[in-house]
């Protein structure tokens, strides 16, 4: 990531929702703001019909087209555990590594006792702040909140904000996991234990060893750890899940759920006829503060 320029994984992840948003019969995940919040390399490629032609093919769909159901399942998964979590009472979200989620444009106003922090990296940051202020003025329950996670933990990035440690709150932390050394995930939920009150509930997806994989998941895995390194953002992270949990149960946690690949093309995909499905290289985690 160079400074003053919002992070290059970031950007393919919101040309992928677009892309999913305007092509994609009854879309898993609809973020009509994905377009505009990519770069305008990005939105380019997009209006190519040749682009879009490929992008939207059935054998793109079948193999390259994995990441779309990745990026597009995640978000589906966080929010809808988060519309679950509202309804509960909880008044406080966390987009941990927010990148351009378009969140705040979509759903801010509707739930005006919602205080949305958006944390991230201040150059990812900066970038989407203005364009975010695009579409008008930032909602006021919005709050940014900088922080670079090689070299400081959210709980003090959190305490600089109007974050309410006696309140519950609800983290989604998306996309970011694979590009941090393992410890470094490790302690970021560490420090959101020691700052979020119990009950408090945590989304993340995490990698699973690529070595694990077979067929085109491998060949997948091993194509999203070059396109990651060619973007200067290499994948890091994986973990194989039983250790996750013995981890994640010693940091106070309970998990309530670790959805598998699989577990979310059933859940969201199932007999779509365009093709598109969750990769088995990453799950998606629920815990629960104890």
């Amino acid at each position: 990531m160079k400074d003053g320029q919002s992070s290059r994984t970031a950007e393919a992840a919101a040309a992928l929702r677009a892309n999913h948003f305007k092509n994609a019969e009854n879309p898993v995940f609809s973020d009509p703001f994905a377009f505009e919040l990519t770069s305008k390399g990005w939105q380019k490629l997009l209006k190519t019909p040749l682009t879009v032609k490929v992008m939207n093919s059935t054998v793109f769909n079948r193999t390259l087209g994995l990441l779309t159901g990745q990026v597009v399942g995640r978000s589906r998964y966080a929010e809808d555990l988060l519309q679950q979590a509202i309804q509960q009472g909880t008044q406080q979200y966390v987009l941990v590594g927010a990148g351009l989620d378009s969140f705040t444009l979509r759903q801010a106003q509707q739930y005006p006792n919602l205080t949305i922090f958006e944390v991230d990296h201040p150059d990812t940051q900066a970038a989407k702040h203005l364009k975010l202020k695009e579409f008008g003025d930032i909602p006021a329950n919005v709050e940014f909140v900088s922080i670079d996670f090689e070299k400081e933990s959210i709980a003090d990035a959190l305490a600089r904000s109007s974050f309410q440690q006696d309140q519950k709150a609800f983290f989604s932390w998306l996309g970011t996991t694979h590009y941090l050394e393992p410890q470094t995930t490790l302690h970021t939920l560490s420090s959101i234990a020691q700052i979020a009150s119990e009950g408090s509930e945590v989304v993340l997806d995490y990698s699973i060893d690529y070595r694990e994989l077979d067929g085109v998941e491998r060949f997948g895995s091993l194509f999203v750890s070059q396109f990651t390194r060619f973007l200067k953002e290499p994948l890091k992270g994986q973990f194989r899940p039983k250790d996750l949990h013995h981890a994640v149960n010693k940091l106070g946690y309970q998990v309530i759920e670790d959805l598998s690949g699989d577990g979310l093309s059933q859940r969201y995909f199932h007999q779509r006829p365009d093709h598109i499905r969750h990769t088995i290289a990453t799950h998606m985690l629920h815990l629960c503060l104890k």
